[in-house]
């Protein structure tokens, strides 16, 4: 994914990273500068600690909030003045915090008209769309997708105005995309669901002002679950996808951002059905792995943080308060159903949640100011 990005001149995998951190070699065909900087822009910030020692370049990071190892980032660059003054507090000097923005904001791109979308996806245009998003690991699609959709079966009884559209990450496979449709699980009498065609979509984009803005190529497939529901699955344009939708299902991730900055209301779940099933970061993460013992550390793990964090949901974490709902711990469909069918019946909670998602994000222009902040210190 980072190899297609226009500007990315190469890439390495993680045993490449980690050889080269630890000897100094396993990188044949790259040969560092006499001048440069590691940017860091998510996953374990040691890893941009180590990367930098090696290359003896200066680092700097953006993140959500994690300040650490000061004394060895030249900057770090942050979503708020909210988040800077928590550094602040926690020892870290004000002329290395840069407030910058979210950098999620920038990503966001639209290439659809509407209605030709709502048209090629064999949409109602007059009625409502509740989008589905099981998220982007294997483990959690496989688990979160039967959910979902059980729901939506359940919310489509009950509400007959609605539609529903699903959002298929790019790291998932049309292969785990069937065999988690054949699950017997998606449904009580077990014939699970199936993909009943794929359509190839191509676009040009749309007149806006953003230079980064490309043509591209989007999948969608046609799915019908054991319960009679029929709904597209569509990959390749998750934006639009969420311009659509009066309402998102979603787990918590990045995706929660763009859909506050878009102002789309959703519904956050975190199922703790099966807490070693959630991906950790760090050594928790790698803990999980573990043969035998791997599972249950991780289990308890997962079950600890969920008592210590009170909001996975980015625009929640935010504004310190509850302005999407989040459901967490032991969850059935109906559970997701209710929650959603309550929303839907009141069109004026749905307004009020969607101003609200934008003005806590903000407005875009993160990336730029990130760009100007490293080139002068490349220029220094």
């Amino acid at each position: 994914m980072v190899a297609a990005l226009p500007g990315v001149k190469r890439t390495f995998n993680k045993r490449q990273l980690l050889s080269f951190i630890l000897t100094g070699k396993g990188l044949s065909d790259y040969s560092p500068g006499s001048r440069g900087l590691v940017l860091f822009l998510g996953g374990d910030l040691a890893y941009a600690l180590l990367l930098a020692r090696r290359l003896g370049y200066p680092a700097f990071a953006y993140t959500e909030g994690r300040v650490q190892w000061i004394n060895n980032f030249s900057g770090f660059f942050l979503p708020n003045d909210q988040v800077r003054k928590r550094a602040m507090e926690a020892g870290a000097p004000g002329g290395k915090l840069y407030v910058v923005g979210d950098l999620m904001l920038d990503a966001i791109e639209l290439h659809w008209n509407r209605t030709e979308f709502l048209r090629r996806l064999r949409l109602d245009e007059n009625k409502a769309v509740i989008a589905l998003f099981p998220g982007s690991r294997p483990r959690e699609f496989r688990y979160m997708l039967p959910m979902l959709l059980r729901s939506a079966e359940i919310i489509a009884r009950d509400l007959r105005a609605v539609q529903f559209v699903i959002g298929v990450s790019p790291f998932v496979t049309e292969a785990l995309l069937r065999s988690t449709l054949a699950e017997p699980s998606l449904a009580p009498d077990g014939t699970g669901g199936r993909l009943l065609e794929e359509t190839v979509l191509v676009n040009e984009p749309l007149a806006v002002s953003r230079s980064i803005n490309q043509p591209g190529l989007g999948h969608v497939w046609q799915v019908r679950t054991s319960g009679g529901l029929e709904l597209p699955a569509v990959q390749g344009w998750q934006y639009d996808v969420m311009s659509l939708a009066s309402l998102a299902i979603t787990i918590p991730g990045s995706n929660t951002a763009e859909m506050a900055a878009l102002g789309l209301p959703m519904v956050v779940v975190t199922p703790l059905n099966k807490p070693e099933m959630i991906p950790l970061e760090g050594i928790p993460g790698l803990v999980g792995g573990i043969p035998l013992i791997g599972r249950h550390i991780k289990r308890q793990a997962v079950l600890a943080a969920a008592k210590r964090i009170p909001y996975t949901a980015l625009p929640n974490r935010r504004a310190q308060a509850e302005v999407v709902p989040e459901l967490t711990g032991e969850l059935h469909p109906e559970d997701i159903a209710i929650a959603v069918g309550n929303l839907m019946r009141s069109p004026e909670k749905l307004k009020a949640m969607s101003q609200g998602l934008k003005q806590v994000m903000g407005e875009p222009g993160a990336a730029r100011m990130v760009a100007e902040t490293i080139a002068a210190a490349l220029n220094a």
